[in-house]
């Protein structure tokens, strides 16, 4: 027997037990659920009861051996013992003391039952309840219930209690009015269940109240949004992102450098595609588990970086990728009606969205994950708004198949530019809306080369978004990146105009100017003078046969990040705007006050944007030049309002193509700025308020602080004609004119002011030290001086910086007291403490750093194909004989020997007809193996006729003369065909998108006198094992159909041994023929080095070949020197082992009977980076499958 205690059952349980009993009696259900509400008591109260029931000597006397079936009387009998105690053993005293403490405890209940009843009620009428899963709904409702009936027990309580005043009675009260023996022999009154129960439940209903609306607003805050901005876990956010597509960058590695480097240039989201067609070979299987295909370890990537992550898994993507993203197995037409409510194409998309979006599901916020929101398809125009339009039915279904994978966060969609008005709930909405609408834009119409055109920012977007969603935050899930280019076009390096750190600065403050608060970075598909344009944040590479045909192997798009994963300009530029508006909460929730030309600034020649934050009087005043275009200067004064009166702002100035944030009653933590028109790259809070402006060198700026009048200053760095100017007593002024370099500048009002120009506040970063995407002030380090920095803690003094640099430099940190010295990667340096309380030491360099790339030479070489020889054994090939087929596209003739009838997809395929007609003197060919793609055709072993391919068609058609060519009489001759290959089309491209057939179209023989003659027989060979998916780690589009292809000569660990001594360089290839060329180099590169490393090819002018590049059996690059543009290729550690040895094989196919050879054939290397990444010790090894025989493919 335990002792009493006059407070106990003061605490509640989770659950109520005793009811358990009592709901015992009432039948099956309530017994069902009163065993499932035992559950969560015991995670709270443990399972030390359960070890010693079976010992329990009081529920044995009480209930006899029955006791150990009756679960829930586990608790009560603990409960039920004391009580029992009390009734026996306690005195009179100790039985009124539970009296008085239960009626107070009962009051308090009373008024917090009702006061939650009412919140919970309130709750109900929530903004965008009817958008949240139901689960809210539940909640809040279960609350309101629940809240009521704990107040309706505690009346009960306060009756009973009221009225039993003795303790004689109130022993009466708690007991059943049976006596019995207990374990110790005496004859005791037996302690009441019911009685307990009504003195637990007033606590335990409460409690289930209390979790219920906590649970509802917990899943309610999670996301939600108004036409301000976004709202997460209860916070405004205003997400800047960056598309990032882990399929172009087969490392998973990798990731976190780009990811992280996402983070530190200012961004803290990242949008994804999830192409079908990377993870489905073949119907009904999905590969999410290889390593370049791990999702989990993909979104813990962005976790860990701290990073939102925008989810868009179509099923339809278009991104430049091969059929668009759609699964290539559905190019046969098996996939049905793309982008409908085609009952066909519903069952081969369903599969998709539900795994995928399982997955997904799993890394929303709601659940732990960064996911963030869901785009629904992609780029899809609402072109009517009925509600049985097919495309209406299709977004249902979609949006329905998404909900059921378990999707909760918001859903979104991207409008195709301003073409359409689709998909929004404020707009003609008669089905298939999404959550939040969004606007994908490329305004540029830059030129590649010519530095002068284009830069024409749209200012439309604000009204545009204000007429198809006023109730939603504005959303650009694409807004320009940088340009793509086609085959035939540019190369990125020779695109100087979308690498200009100007365009970030027009165009992206421009979006934020007219109210943007949700910008993702990304490509676009808009065919300009045969230039695709677009841009991403990080394009990557289209390896293998990624890429759509409008595309060639790199897919650097002049993004903001470059394919080799370094840091442009344009990123730094972007960085200043990221950060600014990271720390500029009242930017997130605002209004438009004015805009125009002449609006608040004493010149038509500047545009400005207006704009007021709702809760407070913080304005955010944006100065463009009304001609973008413009390179002139123009000088002007602002007048802006501020909480002391209209202010004018003196001597301002625009250079061309810049604009200018000016803000007015800004609030640094304690301090205020009443206005600036030195732009806030971020501030701080430390010790005191760090803030950090920058200005272009030569303009002039000012500042004033709030509530401070004559404040002084000290300053170091750079020298500085900082003073003051007009103010009065209740705020100081300070004019400057912006010095090359930095000035550190203290106030007598403790904030410390970071004047920055350009090229310094690029090297500025404010690396984070939370996990949380939504970056406070006093949780960041400032750093200046390195070319990246990836992370910045703080411990035992130190300052622990990790990042990357190249060149010598200084490092400056500012981390606030109790610090004292700069480590760095790692290794602590020699650190100078400022006057001002910063840390300084020095960087170096990396140009004395040792980096040998080896020559590539020692190849061996073989003929690649000897299918065209007429007595190649073909007896495994598919004989292709079929004369219907399920593609919308008919073939020109028959047989049908489109390649994806029989299961052939991506890369080269071979074709070998056989004929015996003797009358046959010629061929009428058509192949087509989209843009750029070239074929040839042989005759019993001698050239035929090719095609070189087109950069602007996507099918060619040749009439091939036997004239040349040796024929036998009588005999079969054999016709070999070998056909490119450059993807399969988008569903922009006619007539059928991704169904466009590929391989030969149709074939005719013809007689001298033009008398159509027949084959005798087509067979077929492409990539081994067709849909097999036989290297499963490289996925189904590395391979295609080449012999070496088929044999894996590509791989690491095929033996060389018995080719021949031969270069690609000296000996290349004689004749029209294909010859595969394997050499292997090893590199030693120090692991604290970040080494971007490629492939540069190069071919004498004339030549018409088709060149191939494989590194460790990655396909990583196409080279076609008489279409271009690419010429260097570059390929990642992970694909390239920099500690290790590596296989290369160069494959040259020569289209003519010049043959062809390559004139230049080196390693290169970009850049040299000392780095705290670790990229030396990526291991390649699991992404690199070594060779296996497949003799059966040949």
């Amino acid at each position: 027997m335990r002792s009493y205690s006059p407070h106990i059952h003061t605490n509640f349980h989770m659950y109520s037990m005793s009811t358990a009993e009592i709901w015992s009696a009432l039948g099956l259900p309530a017994r069902s659920a009163a065993r499932f509400l035992l559950v969560p008591r015991y995670f709270v109260n443990g399972f030390s009861h359960i070890r010693t029931w079976n010992a329990n000597a009081y529920a044995l006397a009480r209930y006899g051996p029955s006791y150990r079936w009756r679960i829930w009387l586990l608790f009560d009998a603990e409960d039920l013992e004391e009580l029992e105690h009390l009734i026996n053993q306690s005195a009179d005293r100790e039985v009124l003391e539970l009296r008085e403490a239960k009626l107070e405890q009962f009051r308090l209940v009373a008024l917090v039952g009702a006061l939650l009843a009412t919140l919970a009620l309130q709750a109900l009428s929530l903004p965008q309840l009817t958008e949240a899963t139901f689960v809210v709904r539940g909640c809040f409702v279960l609350s309101t219930m629940l809240s009521l009936l704990s107040t309706f027990f505690t009346c009960i309580q306060q009756r009973e209690l009221g009225v039993i005043r003795t303790p004689s009675a109130l022993r009466i009260w708690l007991s059943n009015g049976t006596q019995y023996r207990n374990g110790q022999g005496c004859l005791v009154w037996q302690s009441s269940l019911a009685s307990l129960t009504l003195l637990e439940a007033p606590y335990e209903l409460l409690y289930l109240a209390v979790s219920n609306f906590v649970v509802g607003m917990s899943v309610y805050m999670v996301i939600e949004w108004d036409n301000g901005s976004l709202m997460v876990n209860g916070e405004r956010i205003l997400i800047m992102s960056g598309e990032f597509h882990y399929a172009r960058l087969p490392v998973p590695e990798l990731w976190a450098d780009v990811f992280q480097k996402f983070k530190a240039n200012g961004m803290n989201a990242v949008s994804i595609y999830f192409f079908w067609s990377y993870h489905s070979a073949s119907r009904g299987t999905f590969d999410f588990t290889s390593p370049a295909k791990d999702l989990q370890r993909l979104f813990s990537a962005a976790q860990d970086a701290g990073l939102y992550v925008i989810a868009r898994p179509g099923p339809y993507c278009n991104a430049e990728t091969n059929g668009g993203g759609f699964a290539l197995w559905t190019s046969d037409g098996s996939g049905g009606k793309y982008r409908t409510s085609d009952a066909t194409y519903q069952a081969a998309w369903s599969e998709w969205v539900a795994e995928v979006g399982r997955i997904i599901a799993k890394n929303q916020i709601t659940n732990g994950g960064p996911v963030v929101l869901t785009q629904v398809e992609n780029e899809l125009q609402e072109t009517r708004h009925v509600a049985d339009d097919t495309l209406v039915i299709y977004m249902e279904q979609l949006k329905d198949a998404f909900k059921k994978a378990g999707i909760t966060v918001p859903l979104t969609h991207n409008e195709k530019g301003f073409r359409s008005k689709s998909w929004s709930t404020d707009y003609q909405n008669v089905g298939g809306a999404i959550d939040i609408y969004g606007l994908d834009s490329y305004p540029g119409g830059m030129s590649c080369t010519n530095l002068d055109t284009g830069f024409n920012l749209p200012r439309t977007y604000y009204q545009w978004f204000q007429e198809v969603s006023p109730t939603q935050p504005e959303y650009l899930p694409e807004f320009e990146g940088g340009w793509f280019q086609p085959w035939g076009g540019f190369f990125f390096d020779q695109c100087l105009a979308e690498q200009s750190p100007e365009f970030a600065d027009v165009f992206y403050k421009g979006l934020i100017g007219q109210r943007a608060t949700l910008l993702n970075l990304y490509m676009a598909s808009l065919f300009v003078e045969m230039i695709e344009r677009g841009g991403t944040a990080y394009g990557g590479t289209n390896w293998g046969h990624l890429a759509a045909p409008v595309v060639y192997t790199s897919y650097d798009y002049d993004a903001p990040l470059r394919e080799t994963r370094e840091v442009r300009s344009k990123f730094s530029q972007y960085k200043l705007l990221a950060l600014f508006t990271r720390v500029s909460k009242g930017l997130h929730n605002t209004v438009m006050e004015a805009n125009g030309t002449a609006n608040a600034v004493s010149s038509s020649a500047i545009w400005t944007w207006q704009l007021k934050n709702r809760e407070s009087n913080a304005r955010f005043y944006l100065a463009e030049n009304n001609n973008t275009r413009t390179r002139d200067v123009t000088g002007f004064s602002m007048t802006v309002k501020t909480s002391a009166g209209d202010v004018t702002i003196p001597s301002m100035q625009l250079a061309g193509r810049q604009s200018r944030w000016v803000v007015t009653d800004y609030e640094v933590g304690n301090e205020t700025l009443l206005y600036s028109s030195a732009e806030i790259a971020s501030y701080g809070l430390f010790d005191r308020p760090v803030l950090v402006f920058y200005t272009r060198a030569g303009q002039v700026a000012q500042f004033a602080f709030k509530s401070h009048g004559n404040l002084t200053f000290k300053s170091w760095g750079a020298e500085t004609d900082l003073a003051s100017a007009p103010g009065n007593k209740t705020y100081s002024s300070f004019k400057f004119t912006q010095s090359k370099g930095v000035t550190v500048v203290e106030f007598s009002n403790g904030v410390l002011a970071y004047l920055l120009d350009i090229p310094s506040a690029w090297t500025f970063f404010a690396p984070p030290t939370t996990g949380n995407p939504n970056v406070t002030p006093d949780k960041q380090i400032f750093v200046l001086g390195p070319y990246l920095v990836r992370s910045a803690s703080i411990a035992d003094g130190t300052v622990a910086v990790v990042g990357d640099n190249a060149n010598a430099t200084s490092i400056e940190v500012y981390a606030g007291a109790g610090v004292s010295t700069i480590s760095w990667n790692g290794k602590r340096l020699e650190t100078i403490k400022t006057p001002y309380g910063a840390l300084t030491a020095k960087l170096k360099g990396t140009s004395d750093r040792k980096v040998n790339l080896p020559e590539l030479s020692g190849f061996k070489a073989v003929d690649a194909s000897p299918e065209i020889n007429p007595s190649y054994n073909d007896k495994n090939w598919i004989v292709a004989n079929k004369t219907t087929t399920l593609s919308p596209v008919k073939p020109l003739t028959l047989p049908v020997l489109f390649s994806s009838d029989y299961k052939f997809y991506a890369g080269a395929k071979i074709y070998r007809g056989y004929f015996s007609d003797k009358a046959a003197t010629s061929l009428n060919m058509t192949v087509q193996g989209g843009v750029a793609a070239g074929w040839n055709a042989w005759l019993n072993g001698r050239p035929l006729g090719y095609h070189p391919g087109n950069a602007s068609l996507t099918s060619t058609s040749a009439l091939l003369s036997f004239s040349n060519a040796t024929r036998t009489d009588g005999q079969s001759n054999v016709l070999t065909v070998i056909t490119d290959y450059t993807g399969h089309d988008q569903t922009s491209t006619g007539p059928a998108g991704a169904e466009n057939p590929r391989g030969i179209l149709g074939t005719q023989l013809l007689a001298a006198n033009g008398t159509k003659l027949s084959f005798d027989q087509w067979k077929i060979q492409g990539n081994a094992g067709g849909e097999e998916n036989i290297d499963a780690v490289r996925g189904p589009m590395n391979e295609g159909g080449l012999y070496g292809e088929r044999l894996g000569w590509h791989l690491p660990g095929f033996d060389t041994a018995t080719w021949a001594a031969a270069s690609p360089t000296t000996d290349g290839v004689e004749g029209a023929a294909i010859r595969w060329f394997t050499t292997k180099f090893t590199l030693d590169i120090d692991t604290d080095l970040d080494v971007p490393i490629g492939v540069e090819m190069g071919a004498p002018k004339g030549t018409v070949a088709r060149v191939m590049l494989f590194v460790n059996g990655y396909q990583y690059g196409k080279f076609v020197p008489h279409i271009g543009p690419q010429t260097r290729f570059p390929v990642p550690p992970g694909i390239l082992n920099v500690k290790g040895e590596n296989t290369l094989s160069v494959v040259v196919w020569a289209q003519t009977d010049k043959g062809a050879k390559l004139d230049t054939l080196r390693l290169i290397e970009y850049a040299r980076y000392e780095s705290g990444f670790g990229f030396g010790a990526i291991n390649g090894e699991a992404l690199q499958p070594k060779w296996k025989d497949r003799s059966q493919y040949a």
